[in-house]
């Protein structure tokens, strides 16, 4: 289970490598295989709001011009 403190994205991306890697190995149980695969998933959704929040804010400073040029449209494909 995650801590109360949240972890940062690079952190989260780490800790879920280094689980990847002990499962794939084999090297630990059956039953700490299922711990570290439930905490995998809560850092998997630990990322995702991270990236959401990310692509929000990216969004919101794009629609503003914060940086006082104009932004055009993105152009059709």
């Amino acid at each position: 289970m995650m801590s109360k403190a949240e972890p940062s994205f690079e952190d989260a991306m780490k800790r879920l490598e280094a689980i990847v890697q002990s499962i794939e190995q084999g090297k630990i149980g059956l039953e700490e295989s299922i711990r570290q695969y439930e905490e995998g998933m809560a850092l998997i959704k630990r990322c995702r709001t991270v990236l959401s929040e990310a692509e929000i804010k990216i969004q919101h400073l794009q629609a503003s011009g914060s940086d006082g040029v104009q932004q055009a449209p993105p152009a059709a494909h």
